[in-house]
């Protein structure tokens, strides 16, 4: 079939899943709303506003609903620093309208997507490459010598960079802890050394940021940025290490800035003095009017302390000895000013705020590294005329088809894509099957369904991060036995060697039916208190034991509220983090303790039901049990879950890990 055809069959397909999950969207989430402050009109319906906070829902290149008294427009978001934002409008904005607020739904980036998809052509974008990524051409391999210094790399690491130098399509398969980004690192030093223009993506900023932190270190990053070859596009709140366009930006043509700046300081004071103005400009009203009567009291004047309000202490003294008539003329004199200064002022912000846009343009054109988020890649308009030679995306298991295929369509020559098939897949709020085919799954199942035996597939099999009997309990579980053991010993141990249960690393706390699970008072989620007061509990063992990182984990967001409570009635310390298993992909603490909540009378729920292999729970299990460190504690009901899912991956993972480590008992205790 021509390209062209099987691009638009796949962009039917995306649409059809996209539309259908916008229409869960609406049903199960909400509008988020800023109020906006200090409005200014820069010219052809482009218009500034302070923000009262830093956001990451707001985004170059996505529309969203303005809201003023006048009533409500569509307007799109040119770009957001910081606190400030600038918009395009389809009609004038009445700025002198209060409140002025924007209205995000998270939808319009589905809707902005759609819109992406439908203007990829086969004579403007590399679609070839997108297909092959998802397995509908065959992808072309030849042997290339490595260029860049990797001696201090494992074998399977090198292998996995080896494997980008040579392979159009490339899959790096990164277990918890075996260096995933450092390995990364490398293939980003190899394709530069083969002088590659690549595009790095990702679901998040805080992957992006991780991965910028690990090039940081590179002897090569600090001149690269320095010269604009390297950038990062879009916002984040941790170090950006100069490499935010922004900052480039900044270097390069500061002076812009500068003006635009100082300018807008002018344009506040005018906006500030003109209505003093016209206030003094109406007291002089009667006082200028003619006389009426011989017999009328002195005229009225305005005082030095008054005029000081609008005029130098000097010129101000000099003014109140005049007539009101003068008085009033020179006031007028001075609206007249403040009037055509202030609109001198907006052209001359029009005109550096251009100058800044082109080297917004320049910067991201001439550089050969750009990192940003996947929406962010389809949502920038500084994007859209851009071309790579390859893309690597980073959490590839979690991106959405879609956005991924729309990546891969800027990209001519390779695609690397960096992750897990056996932890998390996209987040998608519908069940409906087309939704899940379309966006619901990952590129691995799409592309590798079974990896162990893809040529493509460069799996790292040495784990840094865990314990050996908790990293052993991983590896058994989700990756055949394949991981081997190379971190910190002495490390894991001291981690182990402390409270709670000293000297364990891997702990199963069996509650024995002595707790119960009911659903939450508002929504569908669970809560089971009795583990909840044993699992705090536990975290504040640790912390009294000298754990700095504490992990709670648990599948039910009503549960990790009420472990929160519990924690904040102690007044546990922020070193104790508490939330669901999605918060945690990607990150590691010294000690984990995870409550699976369900007990009876409720049935097990559908985020810890499923087989051993691809269920959504083994992926979920999988992340909460691989970001231990040293020590992990598992709070479960375990004659429960073998009564009740006697083939479930929740038993397989209770029973090996009593095995491997150590089963316990302990009264649940629930205080009033």
């Amino acid at each position: 079939m021509p390209d062209a055809a099987l691009l638009g069959r796949f962009v039917a397909a995306f649409k059809r899943g996209i539309e259908g999950e916008v229409s869960a969207m609406h049903g199960s989430l909400e509008t988020f709303e800023l109020a906006l402050a200090r409005g200014e009109d820069l010219g052809g319906l482009r218009y500034g506003f302070d923000l009262p906070e830093a956001t990451d829902k707001l985004a170059a290149g996505s529309e969203c609903t303005l809201r003023t008294p006048r009533g409500e427009q569509r307007v799109a978001i040119e770009r957001c620093d910081e606190l400030r934002l600038t918009i395009v409008a389809v009609q004038p904005i009445d700025l002198a309208a209060r409140p002025i607020s924007i209205a995000v739904a998270p939808w319009f980036l589905y809707e902005r997507l759609i819109q992406g998809l439908e203007e990829l052509d086969v004579s403007r974008h590399a679609v070839r490459l997108a297909l092959a990524l998802f397995g509908k051409h065959p992808h072309r391999r030849a042997p290339a010598a490595l260029r860049a210094d990797h001696d201090a790399l494992n074998p399977s690491q090198r292998a996995a960079v080896q494997l980008c130098a040579d392979s159009e399509l490339a899959f790096i398969w990164g277990p918890p802890g075996t260096g995933k980004t450092a390995t990364l690192t490398h293939v980003i030093d190899e394709l530069l050394a083969h002088d590659k223009r690549i595009l790095l993506v990702s679901t998040t900023n805080a992957a992006i940021d991780q991965v910028l932190a690990k090039l940081a270190g590179q002897p090569w990053f600090a001149p690269a940025v320095a010269a604009g070859r390297f950038v990062r596009l879009g916002r984040s709140d941790d170090e950006t290490f100069g490499a935010e366009v922004a900052e480039v930006v900044q270097r390069m043509a500061g002076q812009h800035r500068r003006a635009i700046d100082r300018l807008r300081a002018r344009i506040a004071e005018a906006e500030l003095l003109r209505p003093q103005a016209e206030a003094l400009l109406a007291e002089l009203a009667s006082a200028v009017a003619p006389q009426q009567s011989l017999f009328a009291p002195p005229a009225f004047r305005l005082r030095a302390a008054a005029l000081a309000r609008l005029f130098a202490p000097g010129l101000a003294e000099a003014i109140a000895a005049r007539p009101a008539q003068a008085q009033a003329q020179a006031i007028e004199q001075r609206l007249a000013r403040l009037i055509r200064l202030r609109a001198l002022a907006k052209e001359r912000v029009a005109h550096h705020a251009a100058q800044v846009r082109e080297m917004e343009e320049r910067v991201i054109g001439q550089a050969r590294v750009v990192m940003c988020t996947l929406t962010t890649a389809y949502l920038s308009p500084l994007m859209k005329p851009q071309r790579f030679d390859v893309l690597i995306a980073e959490e590839a298991g979690m991106a959405t088809l879609p956005a991924l295929f729309y990546a891969a369509c800027l990209c001519h020559q390779q695609a690397i894509m960096v992750g897990d098939p056996r932890q998390l897949p996209p987040i998608v709020h519908s069940r409906d099957e087309r939704v899940q085919r379309a966006i619901g799954r990952s590129v691995f199942d799409v592309t590798i369904p079974d990896p162990a035996r893809s040529d493509v597939v460069a799996m790292l099999d040495v784990q840094y991060r865990m314990h050996p009997v908790i990293g052993g309990l991983v590896g058994q579980l989700f990756y055949g036995g394949r991981l081997i053991h190379g971190g910190d010993a002495a490390r894991n141990d001291a981690i182990a060697a402390r409270a709670p249960y000293p000297g364990i690393p891997l702990v199963v706390l069996d509650t024995a039916s002595q707790t119960t699970c009911q659903r939450a008072a508002k929504g569908s989620s669970r809560i089971n208190e009795g583990s909840a007061e044993l699992t705090a509990s536990l975290a504040i063992e640790a912390v009294a034991g000298g754990a700095t990182s504490i992990a709670v984990i648990t599948p039910y967001a009503a549960q990790a509220r009420e472990i929160r409570r519990r924690l904040t009635a102690r007044q546990a310390p922020d070193s104790i983090e508490c939330s669901t298993i999605h918060r945690f992909q990607g990150r590691e603490c010294d000690v984990v303790i995870i409550d699976l909540v369900d007990a009876l009378p409720m049935r097990p729920g559908v985020l810890l039901s499923g087989d051993r292999t691809h269920s959504a729970a083994c992926h979920l299990l999988n992340v909460s049990l691989s970001r231990a460190r040293g020590k992990l504690v598992i709070v479960a009901d375990v004659g429960y879950f073998e009564a009740s899912a006697p083939g479930g991956i929740v038993t397989a993972i209770l029973d090996d890990a009593s095995r491997a480590g150590t089963r316990v008992r302990r009264a649940a205790a629930m205080p009033a």
